[in-house]
């Protein structure tokens, strides 16, 4: 079922395609937590067959059966091994392409257009010198033959190709905390490309996807709809990187080549108080920041055009340059960095950078490394350095656990303007990080504060979610309400 916006002009808010998925799975992670087929979180009870998925209720039990009853036998059989996601979908794949009429099945995106299964591109030549996917493919294989005795396999030429489909063209399903639950195939949302500028956003009310527009358009043209495949609090050279390795293309969107944002990824902060202007100083050998491609004119046996890798190996810098002689100095005020300044941010980049590797090898942000991290990039680091805002998004979250209530509302105040910078006026997660502070402020019987925050929520979640999402409806509504009713 798809619902689509047969309009000329495109207004902020818009709803432009909201379609349910091709195949999707529950991560394995929300197993017992969350119903298999509607994703809604709750008590849920087992199927009786395989003991493996569990439902809220009978209704979702029995809209789930079709293409839960093959794969039912085949979880049962390989009990108490437990199959891989990755495995688990593109199992789900191969059911409905060979026994359901999937390989035929129209995703519309406008009256006329659509997308079919064969549509996907499943980038086989990347895939084939991938190794790092080459091997994740090879284990995939092991486990299907065993898991499908049922289903006769495509070769392997084909099979690679379903999983190069599979792989490039997946969204992950995201609660409304912007949670990942799961991974899903949307055939017709699939048309939309990248931007780290997005002009449009994805948002999921459980295994639906809805498209809104974050901008104004003349009108609905799908080959200029962009949406961010990946999370943006990055230096540009880390974002292209990462889609390279993910989806085996170079960004050269308008944000990653914007001179005037780079300088502040990586930026010290000016030591004159009160100067906010960010003073780039080169901290590692081989630094890059951005990868640029650039078209140069020239004639050999005819006129071409050549295309020239300009890798930057040392930061933009936007106008002020370390001198000859090392040193540097402020380029708005003309404060100058001594020697021992420059080593206690090269220190404060290099420590803050090995903190936030190590924070990723865990599920929890530790508050003690947190705050010795950010006591040290305090006054050294720029208020929008990528580092510094990783580093505030961390200890913000691992506070909110620990309920350090008063130290997290000092950290969200900080990071508040981080995410504006890196994700934008209207993102999701901006609007949910006005909640969550607005929440705190609640707990903690600042009302008007708490009005506020929740005021700024309601002006992006409408845009980005609708005013019928649950997190719109269900969740901010009575929390704006509460804290009207508790100021009178």
């Amino acid at each position: 079922m798809y619902k689509l916006k047969h309009i000329n002009a495109v207004k902020t808010g818009d709803l432009i395609l909201s379609e349910e998925p091709f195949a999707y799975v529950l991560s394995s992670k929300e197993k017992g937590s969350r119903c298999d087929f509607c994703l809604e979180k709750g008590k849920v009870l087992k199927c009786s067959g395989c003991q493996f998925v569990h439902y809220c209720n009978r209704s979702c039990q029995k809209d789930a059966w079709e293409d839960h009853k093959w794969e039912c036998a085949n979880l049962k059989r390989i009990a108490p091994k437990t199959i891989p996601d990755a495995a688990r979908l593109l199992a789900r794949i191969l059911n409905r392409l060979q026994r359901g009429n999937g390989g035929a099945h129209k995703a519309y995106y406008t009256p006329t257009s659509f997308r079919v299964w064969k549509d996907l591109m499943s980038h086989y030549s990347d895939l084939k010198s991938d190794k790092k996917r080459m091997d994740h493919f090879s284990t995939l294989c092991i486990v299907l033959f065993e898991y499908l005795k049922d289903i006769s396999l495509p070769n392997t030429a084909d099979l690679m190709g379903l999983y190069g489909r599979m792989v490039i063209n997946s969204f992950t399903i995201l609660d409304i905390e912007m949670n990942s639950i799961g991974t899903g195939i949307y055939l017709a949302s699939s048309v939309i490309d990248h931007s780290c500028d997005p002009n449009a956003v994805a948002v999921f009310d459980g295994k639906t996807i809805n498209i809104r527009a974050l901008k104004d358009m003349n009108c609905l043209d799908w080959k200029k709809i962009r949406i961010s495949y990946i999370d943006l609090m990055k230096t540009p050279y880390e974002r292209q990187m990462e889609l390279r390795q993910s989806y085996y293309f170079l960004c050269q969107c308008d944000r990653c080549l914007d001179e005037n944002r780079i300088k502040y990824v990586h930026a010290a902060k000016c030591l004159k108080d009160g100067c906010e202007h960010p003073v780039n100083i080169k901290w590692r050998e081989n630094l890059k920041l951005v990868e640029k491609i650039e078209k140069e004119k020239v004639k050999e046996n005819g006129a071409g055009d050549r295309i020239v890798s300009n890798g930057c190996s040392e930061p933009i810098f936007n106008g002020i340059l370390p001198l000859p002689d090392g040193s540097v100095y402020c380029g708005k005020c003309g404060t100058e960095f001594m020697r021992n300044d420059l080593d206690k941010f090269m220190r404060t980049m290099e420590e803050s950078e090995v903190n936030l590797e190590n924070m990723k090898e865990t599920s929890v942000a530790y508050v003690d490394i947190c705050k010795q991290c950010l006591d040290k990039q305090e006054g050294v680091l720029h208020p929008l350095n990528v580092m510094y805002a990783q580093t505030l998004d961390n200890a913000f979250d691992a506070l909110i656990l620990v309920q350090l209530w008063e130290q997290a509302c000092v950290y969200a105040e900080k990071l508040i303007p981080c995410f504006r910078f890196y994700y934008g006026e209207t993102h999701p997660l901006l609007g949910l990080l006005h909640i969550k502070y607005g929440k705190i402020l609640l707990y903690k019987m600042n009302l008007a504060g708490a009005l506020k925050q929740f005021k700024c929520a309601e002006k992006i979640i409408k845009i980005t979610h609708g005013e019928k999402h649950p997190l719109y409806k269900n969740h901010l509504l009575p929390l704006m309400y509460q804290a009207i009713v508790e100021s009178e």
